[in-house]
């Protein structure tokens, strides 16, 4: 895959749009997976995943062959906080007590707010992994190496985390 994208890259570099077309097909499940686990908000991950594209389709010029996947995370990464940061700057005008709401607007599963039951029940870790393995398809050894973790750990922290959602499931939701 590396190749690939680095061959993608190289393409979009020269203004090739379907090149661009395809880098985003491979690439941006994992992108906004990624960026989900950061900014913790669906709609706002959607919206990072964008900018970091456009990002990388006006900034393809300065890359240098290596680590395609990396370079396009570590975009993904600085657009998040940049947009956190810029978030924590701005000032609150609408006093309405639903735009201070932290709530994850997302699709919901059967009536049950998956992303939230997640994010809320989860620690940081297992959220990142559960999102990371179920939203944008990671296998666990990908998840272990991104995340610094042992594969035994991450194996083990999924699946403890899975029976934890199925038991929240299905004593909060189900009858």
């Amino acid at each position: 895959m590396q190749s690939n994208l680095d061959e993608l890259l190289e393409r979009v570099k020269n203004g090739d749009r379907e090149a661009f077309e395809l880098l985003y097909l491979q690439t941006s499940r994992q992108v906004f997976a990624y960026l989900l686990t950061i900014v913790k908000e669906y709609h706002t991950a959607e919206d990072l995943t964008q900018d970091t594209y456009l990002k990388i389709k006006l900034g393809a010029g300065s890359y240098q062959q290596g680590n395609a996947f990396a370079w396009i995370m570590q975009i993904a990464k600085n657009t998040a906080l940049s947009d956190m940061k810029k978030r924590a700057r701005e000032i609150a005008t609408d006093f309405d007590s639903q735009s201070n709401s932290k709530t994850v607007y997302a699709p919901d599963f059967c009536g049950i707010p998956i992303l939230d039951i997640i994010r809320n029940r989860l620690d940081e870790t297992d959220a990142k992994i559960v999102l990371m393995h179920i939203s944008a398809g990671y296998k666990h050894r990908e998840i272990s190496a991104q995340l610094k973790i042992p594969l035994g750990t991450v194996l083990w922290r999924y699946n403890r985390a899975m029976k934890l959602l199925q038991k929240i499931i299905k004593e909060e939701y189900c009858e």
